[in-house]
C-alpha cells in the first residue's frame, strides 16, 4: 500500500506528513511541557518510527519540534515521579524499574535501529532525553539557539536511555564528552558543531527544514536499498564491527541487490 499520513493521526502531539514521495516529516508539538515526554509520548515515538520503517515507499524521515523554544525539555518528571518513588518489595520494584527502562530504551532507540535514515533538526532546549533521541538520528542539524545538556546527573541518576552509549562515537573530543556528562552543564550549537555532534548550524528551524529538504531530494533520488544499506553498514562499524567483517557484509549485500533490484545501475 502507498504511504498514507492519515493512518498516523491517532498519535497525540505528533504530526506525520509527506514532503515528497519517499520523504516523511514527523513533528512533535507539546508546548505545555516544552516537548517533554511521558510514557505514552515515548511509546508513540517508537511506534511511529517502527511503522514508518516498514512502509515500502519511505526512504527518509525528518524529525522536528513544533515548539520554537524547545526540541525537548527531556523526561516529564512530574509524570515519572510515580516510577521514581515506587513502593514495594525491593527486588520486585527493581525488576519493574529494569523492565521499564528496557522498554524506554527500545522506543527511543527506534531511529537508530531502523534501516531508514533519519534527519533531526535540534532547536532551543535539548535537555536529557533530547540527546538520547537525537544521538539516534543519522544526520543532525542544529539551530543557532540550541542549548544541549546531558542533564540526568542533575537529578541524581546516570543517563540510561542511550546517550552514554551512542554519543562516544559521535564526539571527536572524549574529554569534553566526559566533562559535559559528569557536570550536566550546557553547551551551545557552535560547541556541538565543534565536537562533531551536528553537521551544521542554521539560523532558524525553517532554514533547517529547507536544508533537510534539499538533502532529502537527493537522498530520495537514490534506490532505497542503496540508502538503507549505506546507513546499516556505517552503523555496523560504529557499533564495534570490524573492517574485515564489514567488507564481507557489504559484498554480500551489494551482490544480492545489484542482481535482484529493479533499480539497475
Amino acid at each position: 500500500m502507498p504511504f498514507d499520513a492519515n493512518t498516523y493521526k491517532k498519535y497525540q502531539f505528533y504530526t506525520v506528513s509527506q514532503i515528497e514521495p519517499g520523504f516523511v516529516h514527523v513533528t512533535y508539538t507539546n508546548p505545555k511541557t516544552l516537548n517533554a515526554y511521558n510514557d505514552q509520548n515515548w511509546r508513540d515515538f517508537g511506534e511511529i518510527f517502527t511503522r514508518l520503517d516498514k512502509e515500502d515507499d519511505v526512504q527518509l524521515i525528518l524529525f522536528t519540534s513544533g515548539v520554537p523554544r524547545s526540541f525537548s525539555s527531556g523526561l516529564n518528571l512530574k509524570e515519572a515521579a510515580g516510577l521514581l518513588n515506587k513502593q514495594g518489595p525491593r527486588e520486585q520494584v527493581t525488576k519493574e524499574v529494569h523492565k521499564h527502562i528496557l522498554e524506554f530504551q527500545d522506543c527511543i532507540g527506534a531511529p537508530y535501529k531502523i534501516s531508514t535514515p533519519t534527519i533531526g533538526i535540534l532547536n532551543g532546549l535539548n535537555l536529557g532525553l533530547a540527546l538520547d533521541i537525537s544521538s539516534g538520528f543519522s544526520i543532525r542539524i542544529a539551530v543557532a539557539d540550541a542549548q544541549f545538556s546531558i542533564a540526568e546527573v542533575n537529578i541524581g541518576i546516570a543517563a540510561d536511555i542511550g546517550s552514554l552509549q551512542r554519543l562516544p562515537p559521535l564526539f571527536n573530543n572524549k574529554s569534553a564528552l566526559m566533562q559535559h556528562a559528569l557536570l550536566g552543564d550546557r553547551f551551545d550549537a557552535q560547541e556541538a558543531l565543534k565536537l562533531g555532534f551536528v553537521s551544521t548550524v542554521v539560523p532558524t528551524i525553517e532554514d533547517g527544514i529547507a536544508l533537510a529538504k534539499t538533502w532529502g531530494e537527493k537522498i530520495c533520488d537514490t534506490p532505497a536499498w542503496a540508502i538503507k544499506g549505506t546507513k546499516k553498514h556505517i552503523q555496523d562499524i560504529l557499533n564495534g564491527g570490524t573492517v574485515e567483517q564489514g567488507l564481507k557484509d557489504i559484498a554480500e549485500y551489494n551482490a544480492f541487490h545489484i542482481v535482484n533490484s529493479k533499480s539497475k545501475l
